[in-house]
């Protein structure tokens, strides 16, 4: 296979380029995506690097342009950064004194690297602002942009966009468009293998204890595979806890674990649902890593967790037991758990958790199963929803020493033009400000909304409400009256709040009247400016008034309509165009998830003036 790719990318040529980047650039491994980042620049082609931190993205990017011999222009993704700083801008003097000529305007790094022929680096693209990965656009496809008052700004040859990214699941990316993707090769990055990384840490520290070097590395490499760990650490972790141990004057664990205490708790990150502290989540690990040291000679390969005896239908293994063989015995009718993957039936019993209610009759079973169903859920629903960023609005307001933000270099040279003499206050600041939102979430749970799916769904949108940091939520389930399972103000564990909607029956009348009574009630209880309700129904009301007067109270209501034969259609858009939202039809529970998601989502990407 390694003589195949040679040749795929130019055979002994590129190996002694390859080499030579290595050697100049100290990248330590990494011959492959050397290779493939050498082809894509040779032809001009923009390119995406994808990987966690400290998987040497920018390493990669930076050694392979400047073996180029390109001007390199950075940019570090900022969903503060705005479209005026990477094309540029004009100085307001020169526009004072001159107008806006083209000596007044002041090229941005886009700009930069277009007319010299360089390279536009963009470290962590997916987390800029939508409306400036879209200036990149024509940039990539036509070779030009436009720029306001100077007209279009040409590439020279030699012009390209190196990116890299995050995954999706960190914290404060978003999903590139894909108008975006499709005009990037792609290199994905993973972790490097242990003795790679071994040798990084060594090269970075001058450390040559091999012992130390490797135990320290088996550890940060433990924590990206821990079951109560999202996201593990990167081998800067390593780096940091091998250079503390040995400045503590001993090697012991002792000196190990102080620096373990120092070096991981900032660069790991805690499933939402994990009950114990980082520490206890790092012991455990250090635990692992000191029996695997002093009795195993076998190497311990990160990335391949001992699967043997375990459940892995959640992310929190669950050991298989006499319990589960009675267990699965008394649920044959319900699905036959041979047929189903190992990894699909914690959700294979999540889905069917309402039957298994009703079948098994072992209060200590129906406790596994509901255990294993709410951990299947927060695990499928986490791993299937995309990010989301914290909406914004955008403040401009006079200058002030007590303010902060930006100069709005276009508002304030308009509040200069035609005067002699200039105040400060004649400057105008632009921020972005996150904004608080608070939202209802009022699910139909009448003999109407009759199913199994109700209560997967129901769960589901308790995980997607709590996904959403930026969200203060409260859950509502009605029929004849209106239960609030969860206050908009009130903090809550997410596997209990998980097993209290898993438990949703539908039953009795349906009161849509009761139910946006205590949607506005919980709205009150919160400061946030930004309110919604969100009506999931099929607006069969059967007792209570017509609750169109109520819907007109709401500062935007999205309603999500079940279709079914008796759906009142005409009710649910007439609610929700007097709550000024929208409405959405969904042909089944599996859907509202996904579509409250996107309604949600919405909200966050449009920055609002204010």
């Amino acid at each position: 296979m390694e003589t195949v790719f040679w040749k795929l990318f130019g055979g002994e040529r590129v190996t002694e380029e390859v080499r030579i980047i290595q050697s100049q650039f100290g990248v330590v491994g990494r011959e492959k995506e050397l290779a493939k980042a050498l082809a894509a620049i040779k032809a001009n082609k923009h390119l995406l690097i994808e990987g966690p931190v400290g998987v040497g993205k920018t390493v990669v990017a930076t050694a392979v342009a400047s073996y180029m011999k390109r001007s390199v222009f950075r940019v570090d993704g900022d969903e503060r950064y705005t479209e005026q700083k990477l094309t540029g801008w004009f100085d307001p003097p020169l526009v004072l004194k001159n107008g806006y000529v083209k000596e007044a305007f002041i090229p941005g790094p886009l700009t930069q690297a277009m007319t010299e022929g360089g390279v536009l680096f963009v470290n962590e693209l997916n987390r800029m602002p939508e409306g400036v990965q879209n200036v990149l656009l024509p940039a990539m496809d036509e070779k030009k942009i436009t720029v306001p008052k100077i007209g279009e700004v040409k590439a020279e040859k030699g012009f390209v966009i190196i990116a890299t990214q995050n995954p999706l699941e960190f914290i404060g990316t978003s999903l590139l468009s894909e108008a975006l993707r499709d005009r990037f090769e792609l290199i994905a990055l993973e972790y490097q293998s242990e003795e790679d990384e071994i040798a990084i840490v060594q090269k970075h520290t001058g450390i040559a204890n091999p012992s130390l070097l490797r135990h320290v590395v088996r550890i940060v490499r433990e924590t990206r595979t821990h079951q109560d760990v999202r996201r593990g650490a990167s081998v800067r972790a390593a780096m940091s806890m091998a250079v503390l141990t040995r400045n503590m004057g001993s090697q012991n664990r002792d000196a190990v674990k102080d620096a373990a205490y120092m070096a991981l708790p900032t660069r790991i990150e805690l499933r939402d649902y994990t009950k114990g502290t980082v520490y206890q989540v790092i012991e455990e690990i250090l635990d692992k890593c000191s029996a695997e040291k002093g009795e195993s000679t076998q190497p311990h390969e990160a990335g391949n967790p001992k699967s043997s005896g375990q459940f892995d239908g959640a992310p929190n293994s669950i050991a298989f037991g006499d319990d589960l063989s009675g267990f699965f015995a008394d649920i044959q009718d319900i699905f036959d758990v041979r047929c189903i993957p190992k990894e699909e039936i914690g959700w294979a019993i999540a889905k069917n958790y309402y039957n298994i209610q009703r079948k098994v009759k072992d209060i200590r079973l129906l406790k596994l199963a509901k255990s294993i169903a709410i951990k299947a859920i927060i695990h499928r629903i986490l791993q299937c929803l995309g990010p989301t960023k914290r909406p914004t609005a955008i403040l401009r307001e006079p200058y002030a020493p007590d303010k902060d933000g930006e100069i709005d270099l276009e508002s304030s040279i308009e509040q200069m033009l035609g005067k002699k003499e200039y105040l400060a206050e004649d400057l105008i600041l632009e921020s972005a400000r996150a904004k608080r939102v608070a939202a209802a979430l009022m699910i139909d749970a009448s003999t109407s909304m009759t199913g199994d799916k109700l209560a997967l769904a129901t769960a589901s949108l308790g995980v997607l409400a709590y996904k959403l940091k930026w969200l203060d939520y409260a859950i509502i389930t009605f029929n004849d009256n209106a239960r609030v399972v969860k206050h908009a103000d009130e903090k809550m564990n997410l596997e209990l709040l998980i097993g209290e909607l898993l438990d949703t029956r539908a039953m009795g009348f349906t009161n849509l009247e009761e139910a946006l009574k205590a949607g506005l009630s919980e709205l009150n209880r919160v400061k946030a400016k930004n309110k919604i309700g969100v009506l999931i129904t099929d607006g069969h009301f059967t007792v209570g008034c017509d609750p169109r007067e109520l819907a007109g109270q709401y500062p935007k209501l999205f309603v999500i309509m079940i279709e079914d034969y008796d759906s009142r259609l005409a009710l649910c858009e007439a609610m929700a165009n007097l709550g000024k939202g929208k409405m959405y039809k969904v042909a089944d529970f599996d859907e509202i998830p996904k579509v409250l998601f996107d309604a949600l989502r919405s909200l966050s990407s449009k920055r609002s003036p204010s």
